[in-house]
């Protein structure tokens, strides 16, 4: 992974950009019913690619299908489950989005769905995350500019605001299906979860046709056209120069630079279909891509990294705009990461220790016991002790992670203050007096430590007093560890 975006990932990101900024344009050009365009994107995409990742994944689908009691393994139920959910709310976000695209403005629908990363960042404090300062900042902005630009659209007409709602709910349920999605990947690879999700999308797409009368497959020739630019512009052009892109370049650069699809739709529908947003819509819009902008960088420390761990080098892509497109493959060993958190959630512990200290003595061997690769499968072995339910093992693990790097000549605060975060909230929800007692003079002991940074000594200032308190419930001198 480059840690700058060079000439030629520049170029593939504004490949993508171009390849996705055609999505809402095609639809309006098409001139058909959106859920017919909703479901024919959908299946010639699941036809046309599906059946190549079922085969390059073919055991992986024998043993998805090999249960002995029911339809799919035990272990897999979870992710099934989760992926019957996402392709509903895949199927969702085409409906409303596509069928807003038509009613509104291109340049309106496109900017109103590029707030996913918005709704996602909601979502993601509804689970308990916090957000940063500027992220909160970004979404007030982003929400500030839709009500701007909507209001616009009040005096063009029911048609244009409804238009707007949905295209709204689009990118509600765009974040719904991002959600669910981090659910349930730990359980299955990427290719057999984008089957499932766009099957499940498809199959709902033609039921809704079928329920409102809506011939599924009876198109024009424009229709057509534009159906077949949907697959080889956004579908598969899209696809693959997204994917080359994200293993050249910064997912967070990426992130920022795909915000570019809301002007270069626009700029696309003026020159095609002579479509221009009404003056007075235009400071909303601007405000709705600064407001995303905002968010998708302030989130950069918080988001999770492919390998499930917030806060890896690989940042942005929680809040990485998320296009609804069968994924090609997994990033560099993503089955790896995969297989430990499946062991640790059905509690093969060894198994994942095994794979953890294969892939640790590696590290080690390459860049030395005390370098933050070989620490990294430390903070892998608290996370795959979380999954497992062992949050006294995963408390231990945290706290010797955020030692490293506390101890490092130049204290990386930032991994610090999250390994502590991650040891406090296990710690917290520890329900053993015992543990409780054991491992919280550790923990005083790191908030004590005095950073450089005002702001976090602030912060862990506040958490030891929160420690303290937990001690005096369980009838402990917080200053004293336990016999």
């Amino acid at each position: 992974m480059r840690t700058k975006l060079d000439a030629v990932s520049a170029g593939a990101v504004l490949v993508t950009v171009l390849a996705f900024s055609a999505t809402a344009p095609l639809t309006a050009y098409a001139a058909a019913p959106a859920f017919a365009l909703a479901f024919g994107r959908n299946a010639l995409g699941l036809f046309t690619l599906g059946p190549a990742f079922l085969l390059a994944r073919r055991r992986e689908v024998r043993r998805v299908l090999s249960g002995e009691r029911g339809l799919v393994r035990r272990e897999q139920r979870r992710a099934v489950l989760f992926g019957l959910a996402a392709g509903t709310a895949l199927a969702v976000h085409f409906a409303t989005f596509m069928t807003g695209a038509q009613m509104t403005g291109v340049a309106m629908a496109t900017a109103l769905v590029a707030t996913q990363p918005v709704w996602q960042a909601l979502i993601a404090t509804a689970q308990g995350r916090r957000l940063s300062r500027p992220a909160w900042t970004g979404l007030a902005i982003s929400v500030a500019g839709a009500m701007a630009a909507g209001g616009a659209d009040l005096g063009t007409g029911a048609d244009a605001v409804a238009g707007d709602v949905l295209a709204l709910v689009g990118a509600i349920a765009l974040a719904a299906y991002t959600a669910l999605s981090e659910e349930a990947r730990p359980d299955v690879s990427t290719s057999m979860y984008s089957v499932l999700c766009f099957s499940v999308c498809t199959v709902e797409m033609l039921l809704l046709c079928l329920v409102t009368g809506t011939p599924p497959v009876t198109f024009s020739a424009q229709a057509w056209l534009a159906l077949l630019g949907l697959l080889l512009l956004p579908q598969l052009l899209g696809l693959f120069s997204l994917n080359f892109a994200l293993g050249r370049a910064p997912a967070t650069a990426v992130s920022v630079l795909l915000l570019l699809e809301a002007p270069v739709a626009a700029l696309v529908a003026w020159l095609w279909l002579g479509q221009i947003p009404a003056a007075s819509a235009w400071p909303g819009l601007v405000m709705i891509m600064l407001g995303v902008a905002v968010v998708v960088i302030g989130d950069v420390r918080r988001t999770p990294s492919p390998t499930g761990l917030p806060g890896q080098d690989r940042t942005g892509l929680h809040t990485l705009l998320q296009h609804p497109i069968l994924a090609t493959a997994p990033p560099p060993g993503e089955d790896v990461y995969d297989r430990i958190w499946c062991d640790a959630r059905l509690g093969r512990l060894n198994e994942a220790e095994n794979t953890i200290r294969r892939l640790e003595n590696h590290a080690v061997r390459s860049h030395g016991a005390r370098s933050a690769e070989a620490t990294h499968w430390i903070e892998v072995r608290a996370h795959a002790a979380h999954l497992s339910g062992d949050g006294r093992l995963a408390v231990h693990l945290w706290l010797s992670a955020a030692r490293f790097h506390a101890d490092l000549p130049e204290a990386d605060t930032a991994r610090t203050r999250l390994c502590l975060e991650h040891a406090f909230t296990e710690w917290r929800h520890l329900s053993d007096h015992t543990a409780i007692l054991e491992l919280a003079p550790a923990l005083r002991e790191m908030y004590t430590r005095h950073p450089n940074d005002p702001r976090d000594h602030r912060r862990w200032s506040g958490s030891a007093r929160a420690v303290d308190a937990r001690l005096a419930v369980h009838g402990s001198d917080p200053t004293t560890p336990p016999p």
